[in-house]
């Protein structure tokens, strides 16, 4: 299936006029914000969500939401992805209606991605998470540079200032980067990325911008992902399941700085030769 991965950031901003204020002088110019659409999920006809995100990898953002929400089964083999930016709806086709989870067919949500939105969370769902048992490991130094060089690549941040981030790593480089207006739909799109290109998110790295709260270490932790590395702090929720599910979280990545909250053996010291 044909998917478009990536939009211009022209695509993804529109220019509006404002008055800039500065202490007591102001003038008019202009300035590039980032588009917000009202994206529709439909589910073999049933509308099960509308969400409201950042126009690009539309696809894989649709998969990604209902697999992480638990709304389609792993299992499901998807048979097509239509997606209509005149309506800004997407449809998906599965093989089997009963891969759809039992009673969710007749619930809609609207959410932003954030916090103030409404989700289809459920506290059942840390309970269907398992403790990780990957014995992956990263550097301090990794870190660091990983985080740099993740901060780097949005172009749509640096014009608009106003998205959030994601990236999957290995231990040793990125390899898929997202953002959107949302930071669990950058998330999301992770998730149905690497599902609909076969991609195993299993001892991979989870990058943010946003802040890790409960709901974000459980998407997390059902990829069977281990370690996440956030800009941002997280919760005293998402702390306590990181320390159950075996989930080493790490935030306030800040230049040589950053705080390790839980299972800190996965973060390794690299021992420099001294010089004889």
């Amino acid at each position: 299936m044909e998917i478009k991965e990536c939009r211009s950031t022209m695509d993804l901003t529109r220019e509006v006029e404002l008055t800039q204020v500065r202490y007591d002088e102001e003038s008019r110019t202009k300035n590039r914000i980032v588009r917000e659409v009202p994206l529709t999920i439909l589910v073999n006809g049933t509308e099960l969500a509308t969400m409201l995100c950042t126009p690009d990898k539309l696809e894989y953002l649709a998969v990604g939401f209902l697999l992480s929400e638990g709304l389609i089964k792993k299992e499901a083999e998807i048979k097509g992805i239509t997606l209509n930016e005149k309506g800004w709806y997407i449809r998906v086709e599965i093989a089997d209606d009963d891969l759809l989870e039992e009673g969710m067919a007749s619930k809609r949500v609207i959410g932003t991605g954030c916090a103030g939105g409404i989700s289809f969370y459920r506290a059942v769902d840390a309970k269907d998470c398992l403790p990780l048992k990957s014995g992956v490991l990263i550097s301090r130094e990794k870190v660091f540079s990983m985080m740099k060089e993740f901060l780097g690549m949005s172009g749509l941040y640096r014009d608009t200032h106003g998205v959030h981030s994601a990236a999957l790593c290995s231990s040793e480089k990125i390899e898929i980067f997202t953002e959107d207006i949302g930071r669990h739909n950058a998330i999301d799109k992770i998730i149905g990325e690497c599902f609909l290109k076969g991609i195993s998110t299993e001892d991979r790295i989870i990058l943010t911008t946003g802040r890790i709260s409960s709901e974000i270490l459980i998407k997390v932790a059902k990829q069977r992902i281990p370690i996440i590395v956030a800009r941002s702090v997280p919760t005293d929720m998402a702390v306590g399941l990181a320390e159950r599910l075996n989930v080493t979280l790490i935030g306030s990545v800040r230049g040589s700085r950053m705080n390790i909250y839980t299972h800190d053996w996965r973060v390794k010291v690299e021992t420099i030769p001294k010089k004889r």
